[in-house]
């Protein structure tokens, strides 16, 4: 989402974001003294400051980090998420290197303690923009000027042990290895995450390890990404599930918008539940691949997150229904199971387990392993029907083009 533009004089545009009405009249006074700097407005908490972003659009803000409601904190990482061009800076009475790299985690461009005087804080202000700008100069030439953001597919089930991650791997390793797609599939799977067991790596730096990097752009990510054979790049999960907690909402959001900037792919692969993290997962994905199987346990749960997932406003376009080991022999009737379920299944996978569990032995997603099986054949079928449909549109179009130019 970008804020609404606005015809922008010749200095930068502020937003004083504090709780304190002296404090905030006390820096519209000291900006209002200075050339090259307008205060747009004013916010008494992180609440009011997204608010008052839409509707002001201002280049810079100024973030309090104690306010009730919302605190400074908690808004500057939804901000930075939000409105990427929106330079944020911190202020707080407290000047702990803890606070610093709480806020600069947050996605701060840069952090003041009070109090402090004008000529300081005009200097900080000016000093967060050029620094800024510089940044977004150079960010683009290293990974392609004008390049269209990717897609974030998320792979997610209510219940564990259907072959969500089995799922992931392959469709990734199809999207990479076989269209030549750029792929990074991420584990959030955070406290038990198999993505690495499955494609035969072995982690060292991980998501847990990656939040604690004070800024989050294309250079500080590129050292966590574990190379395969197949061509996809891995964010591997946390080492211990201790460690899950320190993975937050705020760091995903910031994580799968910066991703889908490097790839044309970003394969998700969920835990089993609906906290926070998942749900902000689930809101930054394009796609949802929900998956079940045919066990009655399954399907109650595929029905209660299809009802969620409604009223949390996703379309039938984003949710496809994926049914795992799919077969008449489970006493369940294919059209009475989309009938309990209100709608239709997208696709049917049947599953077969020795492939499976030989590909996830062998370190190797069953598309290369054993290519010509058909449960390979049948990720492949998922992905040219339901993920890369305009790739398959294009290739189309472009074979068109060249029969008639003969």
């Amino acid at each position: 989402m970008k804020a609404m533009s606005k015809t922008r004089g010749a200095g930068l545009t502020v937003l004083i974001v504090d709780d304190s009405p002296d404090m905030r009249s006390n820096m519209r006074r000291l900006l209002g003294l200075t050339l090259g700097v307008e205060v747009v407005g004013e916010a008494a908490n992180g609440e009011d400051a997204i608010g008052k972003i839409a509707q002001l659009a201002p280049q810079v803000v100024l973030m309090d980090v104690n306010m009730p409601g919302m605190d400074g904190i908690t808004a500057t990482a939804r901000i930075t998420s939000t409105y990427p061009d929106t330079v944020v800076i911190v202020m707080s009475v407290q000047g702990e290197t803890e606070y610093v790299r709480k806020a600069m985690i947050a996605g701060a461009k840069d952090y003041l303690v009070k109090p402090f005087g004008a000529e300081e804080l005009v200097e900080c202000i000016q000093r967060a923009w050029e620094r800024e700008t510089a940044r977004r100069e150079k960010v683009p030439t290293a990974y392609g000027a004008g390049k269209q953001d990717g897609k974030v597919i998320a792979v997610f089930s209510p219940k564990g042990g259907v072959g969500k991650t089995t799922l992931a791997v392959n469709v990734a390793a199809v999207l990479a290895a076989e269209r030549r797609a750029k792929v990074c599939l991420v584990d959030l799977s955070l406290q038990f995450g198999d993505v690495s067991v499955f494609l035969g790596l072995v982690p060292r730096r991980t998501l847990s390890d990656l939040v604690s990097e004070v800024t989050l752009d294309a250079k500080t990510i590129e050292p966590y990404f574990m190379q395969h054979a197949s061509g996809i790049k891995v964010l591997p999960a946390p080492l211990s599930p201790e460690y899950s907690e320190y993975v937050v909402p705020d760091h995903i959001v910031r994580i799968l918008a910066l991703c889908r900037t490097l790839f044309d792919y970003v394969i998700v692969d969920m835990a089993a539940s609906f906290a926070d993290t998942a749900l902000a997962t689930l809101d930054a994905a394009d796609n949802v691949l929900l998956l079940g199987n045919m066990d009655m346990a399954s399907l109650k749960n595929m029905k209660i997150s299809l009802e969620l997932m409604q009223r949390l406003g996703y379309t039938k376009e984003k949710v496809l229904l994926v049914l795992n080991q799919a077969g008449y022999d489970y006493g369940i009737r294919f059209g009475d199971l989309e009938a309990a379920l209100s709608r239709k299944i997208d696709f049917y996978i049947h599953h077969d387990d020795i492939p499976a569990t030989l590909a996830a032995n062998r370190g190797t997603p069953i598309v290369l392993d054993q290519p010509e099986s058909k449960l390979a054949k049948r990720y492949r079928d998922l992905v040219v029907e339901h993920i890369a449909v305009k790739q398959k549109e294009e290739e189309a179009v472009s074979l068109w083009r060249r029969r008639q130019a003969k």
